[in-house]
């Protein structure tokens, strides 16, 4: 289980006159993301989504609040615990280019994870990663290549394998499938929901797409201005969504999107 508790980020910044202000990029942000369990993070650009994911992973540390796996601070744990534990929640950003290393060919990007927190041999490793890349559904001679040989969508498949190697509690997807065109996206999509139902890995997906969202989960976390102003679980349909912030996601959902439903609000 991973809790979150009264998390909250700030920055200062200056405004346009040259005077210090301080902005909250996550305010106040209460939740439990259950294992075994998906769940969607919505909200537009500069809401807070990016900042949270960040913070989630302990890559930025927060302001204030609590941040736990498995009933263990983050914050209060040593640098090694840390990074040990960090095995436990991966994280498949928007970029999948800037995400690879674009001088270690795919075989060694997709390994890197297995040799930070497994002891394996390197026979062992081999297997796993050409098994990890025919999940993902890429064939093994893009082992051979470095990131800027692949397309886009394979890129993203490349840092999906990645994540999934060590077995995950929970995968953190950040705007994972922005930038893809439709048909890629889909395909990405359907890819992660049968690794998850393969895995048993809890999903955190961020997007701002309300109707991304409802196709991967059916636990959904609304946020706007670094707070979370609608949460629900179990939702089957759009008409659930009761705060105003939510309806204007809706209203904005573009006519042809996979899954998307007409909605009258």
């Amino acid at each position: 289980m991973l809790s979150v508790k009264n998390l909250a980020k700030q920055y200062t910044c200056r405004d346009k006159k040259g005077r210090k202000t301080i902005v909250k990029a996550v305010d106040d942000v209460s939740f439990i993301l259950e294992e075994k369990k998906s769940y969607s993070l919505v909200g537009e650009s500069g809401s807070g989504k990016s900042t949270l994911a960040r913070l989630l992973l302990y890559i930025e540390k927060p302001t204030s609040g609590q941040i736990k796996i498995d009933q263990l601070d983050l914050a209060k744990m040593s640098t090694r615990e840390l990074r040990n534990k960090r095995a436990d929640i991966q994280m498949v950003m928007q970029d999948g280019q800037s995400s690879l290393d674009p001088s270690l060919k795919i075989y060694d990007s997709i390994a890197e994870p297995l040799r930070n927190f497994l002891k394996i041999s390197k026979k062992e490793e081999k297997r796993r990663v050409e098994a990890l890349i025919s999940k993902v559904e890429l064939p093994l001679a893009v082992l051979d290549r470095l990131p800027h040989q692949l397309s886009g969508g394979q890129q993203k498949r490349v840092t999906i394998a990645r994540a999934i190697s060590i077995n995950p509690k929970f995968i953190v997807f950040d705007e994972a499938v922005s930038g893809l065109d439709v048909t890629v996206r889909k395909k990405i999509l359907d890819l992660l929901l049968r690794l998850r139902d393969e895995s048993g890995s809890s999903y955190l997906f961020i997007t701002h797409d309300i109707d991304v969202a409802m196709y991967m989960a059916r636990n959904i976390l609304i946020m706007k201005d670094g707070k979370i102003v609608e949460q629900l679980e179990n939702i089957s349909s759009l008409t659930e969504f009761k705060h105003d912030y939510s309806k204007v996601l809706i209203r904005s959902l573009p006519p042809r999107t996979p899954g998307h439903r007409q909605v009258k609000i």
